[in-house]
């Protein structure tokens, strides 16, 4: 294949495309998923002869295809045909589902999404991980290379700077995780504490494995259907099961109850409580009433000493925490972009390097072609003298040039415009001619 002579400062092309919470439904969404299986058949499919490098990430709400195109006809549209002929589902995807960014503006995505920033919940957590994943699996194809290592690297120091640098993450963002941070608040030590777990679904999991989290381990279930009690009981790893009927008499026995029942209403009564609270020799009793309609009477609020928080006042405080992370956006934002500055001015860097060492090798060239003259007309030491001063003048000369290529451009244009210009101001693409 012929290459022309220009291909020293060609640009990088790096093209996202994919389908996120933003652009497509979820019944959509969740069938266009990869699994790390298909994630490879996909990538070694691609880097067959159509890209130089690529990498997947699909998680449950975004699938995202970042590729380095080797040929032409290789364009974002083309990616999101491959993509769709990968799924038996051209008639329900259509290209409108699809988002597609290039250059700077898919290491914007990418370093947004890795932040968590593009997220539907802000600051999630889980994202992070996913984006490592999807990054393992291209390196240990080797479908990535010079392009996605770093752009896959800033991307992880990005996201490390907005969690140490800003408040992005911080805060309960799940009426479980809140139910359990107050709990930490009003005991400050969990590890003490007994907790009854009334429910065994998933709100109730969610809340046990936050508790877990945070070194409760005295953790008690009761649940109506039994067998459910001991499923989840077993996964926690303990082995306190309370049957439905007879919990009442021991609930004087716990500081911390979380109550989430789905459809059932009302299970506790205040003078339950109350008859508890006096076998506790009135003692705080935390009661977390995770159940929709509710599952704990309100009246037991006004019990000395009783604490009682339902979804709607830890909803409060989602909401609270979610305006905080939402504050904190711009902050996160200039992360991003002087991310994506220091990457612009690597990958100019590559660019404006083999221009650099043509300059520096040209010149060379000069000087020892002059000094080659003087070489028998001086003595051995004036000639190390006119070489070091050749060297240093050379240097000199270069400074500014070099300087002015490394110094970062408003734009690509510019950048290859520099590059021409050096060249031809210097006549570095003519072949030397022979002295």
């Amino acid at each position: 294949m012929h290459r022309s002579n220009h291909s020293h400062s060609e640009a990088i092309h790096l093209i996202a495309v994919g389908i996120t919470h933003k652009t497509a439904p979820l019944d959509i969404r969740e069938r266009f998923s990869f699994s790390e299986q298909e994630t490879k058949h996909l990538l070694e499919e691609l880097c067959d002869g159509l890209v130089s490098e690529a990498m997947l990430l699909s998680t449950c709400n975004r699938t995202e295809l970042y590729a380095v195109p080797k040929l032409p006809e290789v364009t974002a549209e083309y990616l999101i045909d491959f993509l769709i002929s990968r799924r038996s589902m051209s008639k329900e995807v259509r290209r409108e589902h699809f988002f597609r960014t290039f250059a700077c503006g898919a290491v914007k995505h990418f370093f947004t999404v890795a932040s968590a920033a593009d997220s539907m919940i802000l600051g999630e957590a889980q994202i992070l991980g996913q984006v490592k994943d999807a990054y393992r699996i291209a390196a240990e194809l080797g479908t990535t290379k010079t392009v996605l290592n770093r752009l896959a690297h800033d991307a992880f120091n990005v996201a490390k700077r907005v969690k140490s640098e800003t408040k992005f993450c911080e805060g309960a963002i799940s009426v479980s995780y809140a139910a359990v941070e107050l709990a930490k608040k009003i005991f400050s030590d969990l590890s003490e504490k007994n907790v009854l777990l009334i429910g065994a679904g998933e709100t109730a999991e969610l809340a046990a494995k936050h508790l877990l989290e945070k070194k409760a381990h005295r953790i008690s279930i009761t649940n109506r259907t039994l067998a459910k009690a001991e499923a989840l009981a077993s996964e926690l790893g303990t082995s306190n099961i309370l049957t439905f009927d007879y919990f009442k008499e021991r609930l004087h026995e716990f500081d911390i109850v979380i109550s989430a029942v789905g459809s059932v209403g009302q299970i506790l009564s205040a003078s339950e409580l109350d008859v508890a609270m006096q076998k506790r020799r009135r003692n705080t009793m935390l009661l977390l009433d995770l159940g929709v309609p509710r599952n704990i009477d309100r009246k037991a609020s006004s019990l000395y000493n009783v604490f009682l928080k339902d979804v709607d006042d830890l909803q409060v405080i989602v909401q609270k925490n979610l305006d905080a992370r939402r504050a904190e956006l711009p902050k996160v934002e200039r992360i991003i972009i002087e991310g994506i500055i220091a990457f612009e001015q690597w990958q100019s860097s590559l660019q404006v390097a083999p221009t650099i060492r043509a300059l520096q090798e040209k010149f060379n060239a000069i000087k020892s072609q002059e000094l080659a003259r003087l070489k028998n007309k001086v003595s051995e030491s004036e000639y190390k003298l006119l070489e070091q001063l050749a060297d240093r003048l050379i240097g000199k000369f270069l400074h500014l040039p070099i300087k002015g290529l490394k110094s970062p451009t408003p734009s690509e244009e510019s950048i290859e415009g520099k590059i021409a210009l050096l060249r031809q101001l210097f006549a570095l693409d003519e072949t030397p001619s022979k002295p």
